[in-house]
């Protein structure tokens, strides 16, 4: 068997495989060693299907060629977002169009992006975004129900589509150029930090809402910069180290908010996560490059 990745030839040793998809797994390993995923597959010069099952457990001594086209996890990523944003960029514009045909195709294909817009938008399964596209679209009548044709409220489906659309636009940018994005996000950060102490009283003088409204702004603060931080190069060892450092503050803060030590959360705010977000912005300088 012949066995090509990105069109070169590889020396892939063929040990205790023997159906297609043994070798598949063990190739899909090697790849990922590398920071690679599969985005195709030929196999004896024909298109197999990822989603498909039925040629993968073809034995290998049917096989001649296994051509497989890799992508790293970056651009892989990056696909998906954009695939996904243009999803509910159609879906914007049937829902205003009421096109019958297209929501019906959109429908079926909804299922299957729901269940990976939490690994896409860097949210867990309990997020905020997630129940409320679960809740506005149920209410809209999307996905239609079997023989339904029609949605019930094709405005707020349309302005909660359009919604998506702009935050995965803003997932792209920070793909698109991750140093950029953090940067701006540190930015934000230090400004932010300053009110952190502001915070820290309010929660001892029992003001919590208002403390909550700075903490929750604070958050989505951190996750602009901590997801393009991710995918900035091992030359910004600085800002890496920087945002585990964050990281593990920000543990114990949520050990002490969970345990309402008041105290605790602002010693924590005011003296190891506000200095360390002022001082962000100054990691993205170049004598910062390793």
């Amino acid at each position: 068997m012949t066995i090509t990745v990105n069109g070169e030839h590889i020396d892939f040793t063929l040990e205790a495989e023997k159906s297609v998809g043994d070798v598949l797994g063990g190739l899909i390993g090697w790849l990922d060693n590398a920071g690679m995923l599969i985005e195709s597959v030929r196999l004896n010069g024909e298109a197999a299907p990822m989603a498909e099952d039925a040629w993968k457990l073809q034995s290998i001594d049917e096989v001649n060629t296994l051509e497989l086209n890799a992508v790293n996890r970056r651009t892989a990523r990056l696909i998906q977002l954009e695939t996904a944003r243009d999803y509910f960029t159609l879906l914007v514009n049937s829902a205003e169009s009421g096109g019958e045909e297209e929501l019906a195709e959109l429908s079926s294909g909804f299922p299957d992006l729901r269940t990976i817009l939490p690994h896409l938008l860097d949210e867990g399964s309990r997020s905020a975004v997630l129940a409320r596209i679960d809740s506005v679209f149920a209410e809209a009548g999307f996905p239609l129900p079997e023989g339904s044709r029609v949605l019930r409220n094709p405005e707020s489906l349309g302005t909660e589509a359009r919604m998506i659309k702009v935050l995965l636009e803003r997932r792209v940018k920070e793909l698109e150029n991750p140093e950029k994005a953090a940067a701006a996000a540190a930015a934000a950060l230090a400004s932010a930090a300053e009110k952190l102490e502001e915070a820290a009283v309010k929660l001892q003088t029992g003001h919590d809402a208002a403390a909550m409204e700075i903490m929750i702004h604070l958050t989505e603060l951190l996750g602009a910069f901590m997801r393009p931080v991710s995918w900035m190069s091992a030359e910004r060892e600085a800002v890496k180290s920087a945002a585990r450092d964050i990281t593990g503050f920000l543990a114990e803060l949520e050990e002490a908010m969970g345990a309402g030590d008041t105290v605790l959360i602002g010693d924590l705010l005011e003296y190891e996560i506000k200095p360390r977000l002022i001082e962000l912005p100054k990691l993205f300088s170049p004598e910062n490059v390793r």
